[in-house]
């Protein structure tokens, strides 16, 4: 899709409108790339979910972040201590171990996840409003630290204020970027619950941070691990979920079973599911994290080969 089609569509105008003149304009002058889905530098995992953003609005130094291995670290905005202090903890050990953190830049634990990502990786912040809009104004300084340290998204057109439905909206395309969503802490009406069924939805890993049956702010969480997310106490219960930790210490089996099926030419994910009596979403999640690392790639017949 073109760039002039995808704002044409989003603004509910003809392709050469003014106004899709206009927005464009904008972007240019304020150097805000607009990514069309289709496009290569379109994210890989987003474009996978039922209901991809036809553009994406994004600003920041590290707009290749977007196609890197993302956990998305999600939370009450009304967090406590304890969950600041693991929000801190999982966010800081995730970066060093080579994930971008990908969140919200809301109060609480979205902030605390960005804060610690920018000092030790990169991080993506994922907007409820456009993206020029800084959304608290207490975080402006955040802001600025999560464009040079990785990217700002937004699917909004320039100038969108925050309204309650825009933040829910937002969540798909958190959930979109993630192989898996982590929540630190949440109330049983926390908008990081609507992350993560939205992450469930896509076929996304979702865990969740155990806390004190006395505490409001972990109804939520404790709740989720009782109808079956993993329950997180160290990075390496998300790590190894994904088979990270072999990955970033660069002891991946060439005889991978799933790369060795596509030694015999190109297959499509249901093939390889077949061959491998294995569920069909623990092969896409493989074969995700194979194409975001370039050892496959995809044709226009939805399958797979192996880069030589």
């Amino acid at each position: 899709m073109r760039v002039e089609e995808a704002i044409s569509k989003l603004l509910n105008k003809s392709t050469y409108s003014k106004e899709v003149s206009e927005e464009i304009r904008r972007c240019e002058a304020l150097k805000i790339d607009l990514i069309p889905i289709g496009d290569e530098r379109y994210p890989v995992t987003l474009s996978q979910i039922s209901d991809p953003p036809s553009v994406l609005y994004v600003i920041g130094n590290e707009k290749s972040a977007m196609n890197n291995f993302s956990i998305a670290i999600v939370g009450s905005r009304m967090a406590t201590s304890y969950g600041r202090a693991v929000a801190a903890k999982i966010s800081a050990e995730l970066s060093k171990a080579g994930v971008v953190i990908v969140s919200g830049l809301a109060h609480g634990i979205d902030s605390v996840a960005h804060e610690e990502a920018v000092k030790n990786g990169l991080t993506i912040g994922v907007l409820g409003t456009g993206i020029d809009i800084i959304y608290p104004r207490s975080k402006a300084t955040l802001f600025q630290k999560v464009m040079e340290k990785g990217c700002l998204i937004s699917e909004f057109p320039l100038g969108t204020q925050p309204n309650k439905w825009t933040f829910p909206k937002r969540n798909r395309i958190i959930a979109g970027l993630s192989m898996g969503v982590v929540v630190v802490e949440a109330s049983y009406k926390s908008g990081s619950l609507i992350t993560a069924r939205l992450a469930l939805e896509e076929g996304r890993e979702v865990f969740a941070v155990p806390g004190s049956i006395f505490s409001a702010t972990s109804e939520g969480t404790n709740n989720l691990i009782k109808h079956g997310a993993k329950c997180v106490s160290s990075v390496e219960d998300i790590l190894e979920e994904f088979g990270y930790v072999k990955r970033v210490e660069n002891k991946r089996s060439p005889s991978d079973p799933i790369l060795d099926t596509l030694k015999d030419g190109p297959k499509t994910s249901e093939e390889i599911s077949m061959l491998l009596s294995t569920p069909i979403e623990e092969i896409n999640t493989r074969l995700t994290m194979f194409e975001i690392d370039g050892i496959i790639s995809k044709d226009l017949m939805e399958k797979f080969r192996l880069n030589l």
